[in-house]
């Protein structure tokens, strides 16, 4: 039956083959003698080394040695190529082109920014970790809208990294080190701390880093910290409590005046210390952890929840529960640990 059907069907010619599958006769017949091994040789069409000719327009190695050494001199070595062009064509020189010299330095991967410039200063990253209250604290300065247009009141808070309370702070009309100064004096007589055990971290404003907070802390025997130029991350407890205090209820947009200021601070210090449920820290008060009393605090909650587990083991699934504890230790940029592959 096949072989009937291949007497009967039509010959197709290799034109109309090949239109069909989108190959040109040519290629297909190029393909056969290429399989057959019938395919002529042809002759290469490259000229041999010895009749080549260099282009007309191509420099020689002495000139291009003339050029290089040109451009490399002492006068022209923080100079750009049409700079240098321009110098010698007033001297009545005439070397090279432009683009010439351009190429002359990518051959010798000398192309790039030849001033010298200004030499940027490397910022290391800031570490710095508290496993107790008094260790480490972060201060920063932040502004509060006054009553009218570009009326501002400026509120400087110190924070302790591991308790999370706020153990100083004040409002001022004014952003100075005079300020910031007084307050670091204060605030280090009032938590009893010792010499040489505090550090205070903060970024990089005018204050923070004058020459009179330097001489203070250096006096307190206070060991400075500082986060690196436009590294907002360097500083992340005094954000994080600027920010609950402007995302509060009862933040007003404007304070009429700056006692009006200082009022509701005053009631937000209260209750951030010692009635807000800090995430940071197993949900504890920042005064309890800070006084030492939060061990108490985890104890009885621990046993309301054994109790809870005793009554209805079958609702926890996971095992009995335990009280959230707070971190041992409060990092400023925790070194990752690499692992061995």
């Amino acid at each position: 039956m096949n072989q009937k059907i291949d007497e009967w069907a039509p010959r197709v010619g290799v034109d109309r083959a090949c239109r069909a599958f989108g190959v040109h006769p040519r290629t297909w017949r190029h393909r056969r003698q290429k399989e057959a091994g019938t395919l002529p040789d042809r002759p290469s069409r490259a000229k041999p080394e010895a009749e080549k000719r260099p282009h007309p327009a191509k420099i020689d190695d002495a000139t291009r040695t003339e050029i290089r050494s040109t451009l490399c001199e002492r006068r022209f070595c923080d100079l750009a190529p049409a700079q240098v062009f321009t110098t010698l064509l007033d001297e009545g020189v005439y070397l090279a082109s432009v683009s010439t010299m351009y190429r002359v330095l990518r051959a010798d991967n000398l192309t790039g920014e030849r001033r010298r410039g200004h030499r940027r200063k490397g910022h290391p990253v800031p570490q710095v970790s508290a496993d107790a209250p008094r260790q480490v604290c972060s201060w920063d300065i932040s502004r509060l809208r006054g009553p009218g247009p570009r009326d501002w009141f400026y509120l400087y808070v110190i924070l302790d990294i591991f308790s999370r309370k706020i153990v100083g702070w004040c409002i001022e009309t004014e952003e100075t080190e005079t300020i910031a100064k007084r307050l670091i004096t204060i605030t280090c007589q009032r938590e009893g701390i010792p010499a040489g055990q505090l550090t205070l971290h903060s970024d990089r404003g005018a204050q923070m880093t004058s020459t009179t907070i330097a001489e203070l802390l250096e006096d307190l025997s206070v060991t400075r910290s500082l986060s690196r130029p436009r590294v907002s991350d360097d500083n992340p407890y005094s954000e994080a409590a600027f920010k609950t205090v402007k995302y509060r209820p009862s933040y007003p947009d404007r304070f009429d005046s700056i006692n009006d200021a200082r009022v509701w601070m005053r009631k937000f210090v209260s209750w951030y210390n010692t009635e807000h449920y800090h995430s940071g820290i197993g949900y504890l008060h920042p005064t309890d952890l800070h006084n030492g009393t939060a061990n108490a605090t985890i104890d009885a909650r621990q046993q309301v929840l054994d109790a809870a587990y005793q009554a209805h083991p079958e609702r926890f699934i996971s095992g009995p529960p335990t009280a959230a504890r707070p971190p041992a230790a409060a990092w400023i940029n925790k070194p990752t640990i690499q692992t061995k592959s």
